[in-house]
């Protein structure tokens, strides 16, 4: 006899989770929310997204360590995932930006399903939003929806517009990147101001509070150990780790997130044969794709010395006082570039038709240095994030064994294919122009500061004309994960395009594993209007 009964049990209560479990049970059905994690709604270190980088690598985040990279110096990377009601929405930073119209279009093309194209996705992105401009086109933006979302430039009625603003703008345009204004049609390409979905005092909103729950019963420090199955294959239900189970009258709905969602599925025997005899679990359904196909945006922070730290451009400076400028991360502008002809000819095999239009990359400018070792937080630097879109490169997620407290072995692959180490060598080169070799900047930016630590002796500041050699060595030594992964149970070979498993019935995914191809953008508007679509999926079928 199953402890506790719904009608339906989510198991994962992240950003995708909490959305789910709001909308059914605000719709009048009977829900039970199980999160591994704790409720971290009133904890003061989660209020604020300055003070929340303290939560990176705590109690609130998994940091699951992935296996050595190869190809990244052999480093085991910590791989940043919310353990909280809310999810990632926690301990992230609050960028909401959307991937191009064309990342959704390829995943509609690679689902065999138009829903998850730009258009069949717009409804959703405008449904999920509370747009600060009201003048802003509704069919791309949406002003009555639960999550408020404004520009770096808006906050505190326009008081947020930090004094390198202007300055990195015309440095961009320099390089030919035009301010993009309104993103028309779903065009990313150009320069971008950063988006955030933050309250208009600045502070967070995870999505367990935008999304209301006081209609579902939400039990949080309660991991899932497996899903439960009848003889048909139907799931049933999910049996906890502290071996109590929860039984599901019409549905179970895992959105565990791109690392715990396949080992669920493993433990419960759908996932790859020869993985789970390994560890002798009995196979329900043979679905060899659960696990693979793992894809992560890698990126590299960079510091840059300020010639003057007086006048106050960067966070720790004494001249760095505007009370709205700590309204948030200190952040404004977003590059997004295609690739050169030479770097698509070079790479010719790997590349995907349309390419030559795509945003392959990102450049975000910031004016606090995010934790690079040896580089002082004291306003003499600002930073940049030089991130890879649309990596090629693709890892693995599996089981260690069948307990279901043994963390997930994650092998992520960064930088495995030409075409990505390629793609960051010149988008990195790119960069440093940018920030040292322009009319606009260069002035004002001495040059750039290598981190300073044991194991990384002998860096040298990168320049303009750095070698591709020692540009790719440093993004081995210095990259990491942007915790923006997903397509580890993916659309078109593990789910169908509702979320429902192939081969296996009453059981749905609702989450970033889904997602079968690398989108741009951050990717939390995205998963709000993917969970905005589902639950609509599900409350017409129920």
């Amino acid at each position: 006899m199953a402890d506790l009964i719904a009608d339906y049990v989510v198991a994962g209560g992240g950003l995708t989770g909490c959305v789910v479990a709001s909308r059914l049970s605000q719709d009048g059905k009977d829900v039970i929310l199980l999160e591994a994690g704790s409720d971290a709604t009133n904890d003061p270190a989660a209020q604020f997204f300055l003070s929340g980088s303290s939560l990176q690598g705590g109690e609130l985040d998994y940091a699951y360590p992935s296996e050595p990279v190869p190809t990244t110096a052999n480093r085991v990377h910590n791989l940043s995932a919310g353990k909280a009601l809310g999810g990632g929405t926690v301990i992230n930073f609050g960028g909401w930006l959307r991937g191009d119209a064309a990342d959704y279009d390829e995943w509609a093309e690679v689902a065999g399903d138009k829903r998850w194209s730009y258009e069949g996705l717009k409804p959703w992105f405008v449904k999920s939003e509370n747009f600060y401009d009201t003048s802003a086109d509704p069919q791309e933006h949406g002003f009555d929806g639960p999550v408020y979302v404004t520009s770096v430039s808006a906050v505190e009625k326009g008081q947020r517009k930090y004094p390198l603003r202007e300055t990195v703008k015309k440095a961009w345009a320099e390089l030919g990147v035009a301010h993009n204004i309104d993103r028309k049609n779903g065009a990313s390409v150009g320069l971008n101001e950063m988006h955030e979905n933050c309250t208009k005092n600045g502070t967070r909103q995870p999505a367990n509070v935008v999304y209301p729950l006081d209609h579902a019963k939400v039990l949080t420090n309660t991991p899932v150990h497996r899903i439960i199955f009848d003889d048909t294959k139907k799931a049933t239900g999910v049996e906890l780790v502290d071996g109590r189970k929860v039984a599901a009258r019409k549905q179970v709905i895992v959105s565990a997130g791109s690392y715990q969602t396949p080992k669920i599925l493993m433990l419960s025997g759908v996932g790859p044969s020869a993985d789970l005899a390994q560890h002798g679990i009995p196979l329900v359904h043979e679905s060899p794709h659960v696990g693979q196909n793992l894809h992560d945006h890698y990126a590299i922070h960079l510091a840059y010395r300020l010639r003057d730290p007086s006048l106050g451009y960067a966070f720790g400076s004494g001249g760095f006082q505007n009370p709205a400028f700590l309204k948030g991360l200190p952040w404004d502008w977003i590059a997004n570039q295609p690739l050169p002809e030479e770097i698509l000819s070079k790479n010719r095999h790997e590349i995907k038709p349309g390419w030559k239009k795509r945003n392959v990359y990102e450049v975000l400018t910031a004016y606090v240095v995010p934790g690079i070792p040896g580089v002082p937080i004291d306003g003499s630097h600002i930073s940049t994030s030089t991130m890879l879109l649309l990596p090629t490169s693709r890892g693995k997620v599996t089981i260690r064994s069948n307990s279901p407290t043994d963390l997930p072995s994650v092998q992520p692959s960064y930088l495995s294919t030409q075409l990505d180490r390629d793609t960051l060598a010149h988008a990195v080169r790119t960069t440093i122009k940018a920030l040292t070799a322009t009319e606009s900047l260069k002035p004002i930016v001495e040059g750039e500061s290598p981190p300073v630590k044991e194991g990384l002796e002998g860096l040298t500041p990168l320049a303009v004309d750095t070698s591709d050699e020692v540009i790719l060595e440093r993004l081995q030594l210095t990259g990491e994960q942007h915790q923006h992964s997903g397509g580890t149970a993916a659309m078109g070979t593990v789910v169908d395009g509702e979320g429902k498993i192939l081969g296996v019935n009453g059981l749905r995914i609702v989450d970033a594993s889904i997602i079968p191809v690398p989108l741009g953008g951050h990717p939390q508007a995205t998963l709000y209007a993917m969970a905005e679509q589902l639950a609509s999926m599900i409350l017409t079928e129920s």
